[in-house]
């Protein structure tokens, strides 16, 4: 078995490498509710890219990956953000004193280019959910009805492909503590797998479009289609607005009026631009975590 420089075992049998991560934080960019379905290990968090069941440590300005043979790096650098021009987003969303806050208090946090389908599925059952929960309720349903891969003497579950869970009765869902969500996740699920709405197509809409399309699927709504439009499809333009965000916007910007989700829509487009949807994250991480001052 071979080693990293600083003594850890390489798995036989899978592809090790190493990334150049400036200004990125791999423990901020896993942790901060974006995403699901990861596991950390000690330094090294274990989840699925593309397929490929990979595994991912940070030290310094570089990023470990172990992984099963075949992935391409160049798929973890593009999922990990690695080859988005961080600086240049930064400083464009840091247009007041509480952006540079909310920057500062959480540094190299970065939004994951997800793959798709995980992620829909995932903010599906996020409905009126705590993202640990909603943690927890991924794991189950991966591990219950996704194919297993092994990587580091592991098993790493992938969430169930639309035609697994389509297959399922609405009660095997249920059973994983899905609730009210398990026919919403199973119907969509049908509708992917029977090429009623086409996610690839999805990709390839402006904006609006993509978002009305999503909206066709049960169970999604504006929060829920902006969330995947942002993380699984690099539309930076979305804004998904929930409670934190939306006592954030209000207590910061309006003096605690109360506002539509359009006009919070408006605002953030107005003053954030093309990278709207970083702002919120830095936003959102901030109120969760720091509170509003």
């Amino acid at each position: 078995m071979s080693q990293f420089l600083d003594g850890t075992p390489v798995e036989c049998g899978s592809q090790s490498g190493s990334l150049s991560a400036p200004d990125f934080s791999l423990r901020l960019s896993m942790d901060c509710g974006q995403v699901f379905g990861w596991k950390w290990d000690g330094e090294w968090c274990t989840g699925m890219i593309g397929g490929c069941a990979v595994a991912l440590s940070q030290a310094g300005d570089c990023i470990r990956y172990m992984s099963e043979p075949g992935t391409d790096p160049a798929a973890i650098a593009s999922y990990l953000g690695l080859d988005e021009d961080y600086g240049r987003i930064i400083r464009s969303i840091c247009v007041d004193g509480f952006m540079k806050r909310a920057v500062r208090a959480a540094p190299g946090l970065r939004i994951l280019k997800q793959d798709r389908w995980p992620c829909l599925g995932s903010y599906i059952l996020s409905s009126n959910n705590r993202v640990e929960r909603i943690q927890s309720l991924v794991g189950r349903i991966s591990v219950r009805m996704g194919k297993a891969h092994s990587l580091l003497g592991r098993l790493v579950h992938a969430f169930p492909e639309p035609g697994t869970l389509a297959a399922c009765r609405e009660k095997e869902i249920r059973s994983c503590g899905a609730g009210f969500r398990a026919p919403y996740l199973r119907e969509s699920a049908r509708m992917l797998a029977a090429g009623e709405v086409d996610l690839d197509s999805v990709a390839g809409l402006p904006y609006a479009e993509a978002k009305e399309s999503l909206k066709r699927l049960p169970g999604v709504g504006d929060k829920v289609a902006d969330c995947v439009l942002l993380f699984a499809f690099s539309m930076y333009e979305a804004f998904p607005v929930d409670v934190w965000i939306k006592r954030a916007v209000e207590r910061v910007y309006f003096d605690s009026r109360d506002l539509k989700t359009r006009e919070i829509h408006e605002f953030a487009r107005s003053r954030f631009g093309r990278y709207a949807g970083y702002a919120q994250e830095f936003i959102y991480y901030y109120a969760r975590r720091r509170g509003l001052e």
